[in-house]
């Protein structure tokens, strides 16, 4: 599976990930450190990949209107790696699934919305 960190994630996340054999890297890799929501969200989707964010103003309105799969982690930023190896082993089967699906995950689980409202 291929993974997009955006700014706002640790790299570590994009590193564990790639220990458990995923291709990660982060926006600023990519060169789109100060990229809008909107062509982020381009790029990550012409790249097949999953978009992993903290950022609570780019997920609202996409856990409405979804596009691509983005992955809102509600934790802390030194948390995210853990919590994300937690639940990848769930996620992975529904990711490979769908073409469009938002996930939002924290210590108390997960949740999906594949709505467009």
């Amino acid at each position: 599976m291929r993974f997009v960190c955006d700014h706002d994630i640790d790299s570590e996340v994009a590193g564990r990930l790639r220990q458990l054999g995923h291709q990660a890297w982060t926006a600023a890799e990519a060169g789109l450190s100060d990229a809008a929501d909107d062509s982020l969200t381009v790029y990550v989707c012409g790249k097949a990949a999953v978009l992993l964010t903290h950022d609570r103003e780019f997920s609202q309105p996409r856990r409405r209107n979804v596009v691509g799969k983005p992955i809102w982690l509600r934790c802390r930023e030194w948390e995210a790696a853990d919590l994300l190896a937690d639940h990848l082993d769930e996620l992975l089967p529904l990711l490979n699934s769908t073409a469009d699906v938002f996930v939002s995950v924290s210590v108390e689980g997960y949740q999906v919305s594949r709505a467009w409202k």
